[in-house]
């Protein structure tokens, strides 16, 4: 093995000592490569022995040369013979020879490589031996330029170059001084808000002595330069933090790009959003701050918490107090929506082509839209503080609708400020911050003023007079006052649902409530005139021009003259009093019923999620009224007989859900809870009187009452699409059961009013006693009517005349004359019936003389009332024929007219079964009568 190595070395010495001595053309490239086919044709050629010989090699052979012969040694055999040698020798030249046709194997492989290698070492020699020359050459001619040269040339020469450095020496000291000088350019730059121009110089400077570092002046101006560059931006940033509040297009316009030439755009805009929250809060702070100074004697407010600091907001100043942090936090909100229509404009404008510029215009953009949303939530995070730091139920009512106008012009804001309808990646726009507390201080105060206004309502209704109020023919409630932003909200609502497609592109933000305006200029304007024009007018007198300001021209001289006080629900007595008044027949009582429903409808339009809340107390307002009509006008007898079941429910429901229970004893009263909303019934007025003869039993109290409750009623028919608008479509069940049983229902209440004036107008005792004196028993057929007819329709003439003496103040509506007529002819069949139940004895021809009486008082009523066709006369035609019935068709006739008294269908018994008794045809037994007598007592029984 020690051979093996040996041979391997010989080898590696032999390329070697090639590659050291071979020249270029004298070597002979081919003669290894001859000797090593002549050497590998001494080995035989069965590559699958030299492998086994290869591989049976020991171990040992590849390790230490010395532990070669010991190793053989110690494994030949004890008994030692020649043969086992020649064995062992064998074997071994076998590997000999199978390693070292391996070796020539693997050095005829590689003689490709080894002749390129050597013809690179040969072309290299070459390039060696020429470039020896050229330097042998330049040498030579250098030696001759030296020779020939003068001292005088190369001084020559080194004066030129020492000029020239002389030169730039000058020039770099130049700019050194003017580096020097720099830093008041810098600062005049800088007082003129000039910062991308400071910044460009500030960079270029930087540059310079970037240059000129190699000398030892500009090492201390290097920092300085950094450190004005650090100072610049510190500068920027302030200046930055003013367009919070006043944002300057110029201005602006210069800081972009002194921070595009920084390279830091996108942190800038960072940083601005981080500045509008600082001013949101400081601003926020700084005016309650302010405020709380002015209403406060205490010291180190200053060092309060903002929501401490609120608590200190007195009642007076609360609102002012409101409207300037509304107006401040609104200006910051304008200086933002500014920023983000420049950056907008920006793109537009300038046509940016570098991708890298649009990318960072549109990043800024995106990050403005969606810091929108941002501002907002802080915004509304200090107005929603400030709100729930004041218990608001104690307000006036005037002033607490203005806290809520102004929350609500503000959350308008805010929404018009995140509207975006571009990105549809955005956040949803969400008011809940302020709509919730504002909810619950609404509600709060809502049920305390609702409940104080069913007591002032009350306490209207105990002294109302039921005297007409004069209104303009043309009245509508919503040409009150107290209705005005209905009519915006309709106009609103309908270019909503008109124009929702076609103004798309009015849907970006800012559109209503920032583009508008001006830095001088805000939305508030109107609400703190109205704010400022309430505190200075503590008592407020409503005249009634008022309800109809747009025609204040067209208005009669005599309602400039008059007014209504709130306070006490009373107007005064003029000259004009005696006048026919042609409008809707309306009383000061009612007429405040609206105003409430205009101020309860302000709350449902300001904050809708007490919007049913709201409306279900405005329609106590016209229960409380309905119910004390009703209770004052209407006769116990014709509440249980006229009343129809949808007044009768309606009335029952009142009772149970508006009053509290009758009580006879103060123990029952203080069993009511006191929390109780329930308030005590309403009672009439001791100066209205019902029961005089010289008033017509109050016809003109009825009249007013009951049509002002019509009129109410339809003024409320008006307003149902507004509140179908504001109410949840959930909550809508409630409201078209209110408008159809209880709204519709108010008409019901003529029949029972005017039902005691008519009944009492008429003498139908008088009359009833001259028919019992007439003999109904006669022979022959009578032309001449009964002079009870007569004075029956003398009677009603005279009632005819005393309605129209009576009803002077006032146009009498169609429908009440219409209704009192109609009571007027039951009332008068009535006493026919009545008259003609009280004959003992009628014979066929008296029961002629009947049909004759009625038919002239028909005849004769049609010409006086003007009624056409007569209303209820089968009432008493049914009675006349009834005694012309048999036995048998009389029974089933009483069966299906229940509306007869048990006493007229004893009389019709009793001269029927007399008739029956005198004619040869039919004859009527007792048993007969007696049966016919147990059935009416059996529908007495089941009415």
């Amino acid at each position: 093995m020690k051979k093996i190595r040996g041979l391997f070395d010989n080898v590696g010495k032999h390329s070697t000592s090639v590659i050291k001595h071979q020249h270029t053309d004298d070597i002979n490239i081919g003669a290894p490569k001859y000797a090593y086919k002549d050497e590998a044709r001494r080995f035989t050629t069965n590559p699958q022995a030299d492998r086994e010989a290869i591989e049976s090699i020991d171990k040992v052979f590849y390790g230490d040369q010395e532990a070669i012969n010991p190793y053989e040694l110690d494994n030949l055999p004890e008994a030692l013979s020649l043969g086992d040698v020649e064995v062992r020798r064998e074997k071994l030249r076998q590997q000999v020879n199978a390693i070292s046709k391996k070796l020539s194997d693997v050095i005829l492989e590689n003689q490709p490589s080894y002749t390129k290698e050597l013809k690179d070492v040969q072309e290299l020699q070459r390039s060696l031996h020429n470039a020896f020359i050229i330097c042998s050459n330049g040498r030579r001619f250098l030696m001759s330029v030296s020779t020939r040269s003068t001292t005088a040339g190369l001084k020559l020469l080194a004066s030129q170059q020492k000029r020239h450095n002389l030169l730039a020496l000058c020039t770099a000291l130049e700019t050194i001084r003017t580096l020097q000088h720099t830093d008041i350019r810098l600062r005049e730059m800088l007082e003129e808000e000039d910062y991308d121009g400071a910044i460009q110089l500030c960079l270029e400077c930087q540059k310079a002595a970037s240059t000129y570092r190699h000398y030892h002046c500009i090492k201390d101006l290097s920092s300085k330069l950094q450190d004005t560059l650090e100072q610049i931006e510190e500068q920027m940033d302030v200046a930055l933090s003013k367009t919070c509040k006043t944002f300057d297009e110029n201005v602006y316009a210069k800081l972009k790009i002194a921070y595009q030439l920084l390279g830091k755009t996108q942190s800038a805009m960072d940083q601005l959003l981080m500045h509008y929250t600082t001013c949101i809060h400081n601003t926020a702070f700084h005016v309650v701050l302010g405020f709380a100074e002015l209403g406060s004697s205490k010291n180190n407010l200053h060092k309060k918490q903002y929501k401490d600091l609120c608590t200190h907001i007195s009642g007076e100043i609360y609102i002012p107090c409101l409207m300037e942090m509304c107006k401040a936090l609104w200006s910051i909100m304008h200086c933002y929506h500014k920023t983000s229509v420049w950056h907008k404009n920006c793109i537009s404008a300038n046509g940016l082509d570098v991708a890298e510029e649009v990318e960072t215009e549109e990043y800024i953009n995106r990050k403005l839209s969606h810091g929108r949303h941002r501002i907002w939530a802080d915004v509304q995070s200090r107005i929603r503080t400030y709100i729930l730091s004041c218990d608001l139920s104690v307000f006036k009512y005037d002033d607490f609708i203005t806290v809520l106008d102004i929350v609500k012009r503000f959350i308008l804001v805010g929404v018009d400020f995140c509207r975006n309808t571009i990105d549809e990646t955005e956040p949803q726009t969400t008011t809940d911050n302020l709509n919730e507390p504002l909810r619950k201080q609404t509600l709060s105060y809502f049920y305390n003023h609702h409940k104080s206004r069913l007591e002032e309502l009350l306490m209207f209704l105990d002294n109302e007079a039921w005297q007409p109020c004069p209104v303009k023919s043309s009245f509508e409630v919503l040409n009150m006052q107290e209705f005005k932003f209905l009519r915006q909200l309709d106009v609103d609502d309908d270019n909503l649902f008109d124009n929702n497609q076609e103004n798309f592109a009015s849907n970006l933000p800012g559109i209503k409530y920032f583009d508008p305006y001006t830095n001088e200029s805000h939305p508030f304007a109107d609400l703190e005139k109205m704010s400022q024009k309430a505190n200075s007018n503590d008592i407020r007198q409503v005249r009634y021009d008022s309800y109809e300001a747009s025609d204040e021209d067209d208005m009669d001289d005599e309602l400039h003259q008059e007014y209504i006080d709130e306070r006490t629900g009373e107007s005064p007595v003029s000259d004009n009093a005696s006048k026919v008044l042609h409008g809707p027949i309306m009383t000061n009582t009612a007429l405040h019923v609206l105003r409430l429903c205009g101020s309860y409808l302000k709350m449902c339009d300001v904050l809708k999620p007490i919007a049913i809340d709201v409306v279900v107390c405005m329609t106590q307002l016209f229960d409380l009224y309905f119910y004390a009509v009703f209770e004052f006008f209407s006769t116990s007898h014709e509440k249980e007989k006229y009343r129809y079941e949808r007044l009768t429910s309606t009335i029952k429901r009142m009772e149970e859900s508006l009053f509290l229970p009758i009580s006879t004893n103060a123990e029952n009263e203080a069993t009511l809870p006191p929390s109780s909303e329930k308030i005590a019934r309403p009672t009439l007025s001791p100066v209205v009187d019902l029961n005089k003869n010289e008033n017509n039993y109050g016809i003109m109290e009825r009249i007013v009452a009951t049509e002002s409750l019509i009129c109410l009623s339809e003024q409320f028919q008006s307003l149902q699409k507004y509140l179908e608008l504001m109410i949840p479509q959930s909550k809508k069940a409630f409201l078209h059961q209110f408008y159809s049983q209880t709204v519709r229902s108010s008409a019901d209440v003529r029949w029972t009013s005017y039902w005691e004036f008519s009944s009492r107008c008429i003498n139908m005792t008088s009359t009833i006693e001259k028919m019992f004196l007439v003999n109904w028993d006669i022979k022959d057929i009578m032309s001449q009517h009964n002079a009870y007819v007569d004075q029956l329709l003398k009677e009603l003439g005279t009632f005819k005349s005393r309605l129209q003496q009576s009803v002077r103040s006032v146009q009498m509506p169609e429908a009440v004359s219409k209704v009192i007529w109609n009571h007027c002819i039951r009332i008068s069949n009535q006493v026919f019936v009545e008259g003609f139940s009280n004959v003992k004895k009628c014979s066929n021809e008296g029961r002629a003389l009947m049909q004759l009486d009625y038919q002239q008082f028909l005849m004769k009523f049609e010409k006086l009332a003007n009624i056409r066709p007569i209303p209820n006369r089968e009432y008493v035609e049914a009675y006349i024929k009834a005694y012309y019935l048999t036995e048998n068709d009389l029974e089933n006739w009483m069966r299906t007219h229940i509306e007869y008294t048990p006493k007229q269908l004893s009389s019709l018994v009793n001269c029927s079964a007399t008739s029956y008794s005198s004619s040869t045809a039919a004859s009527t037994n007792r048993n007969a009568k007696q049966r016919m007598m147990s059935l009416i007592e059996e529908l007495t029984m089941r009415k």
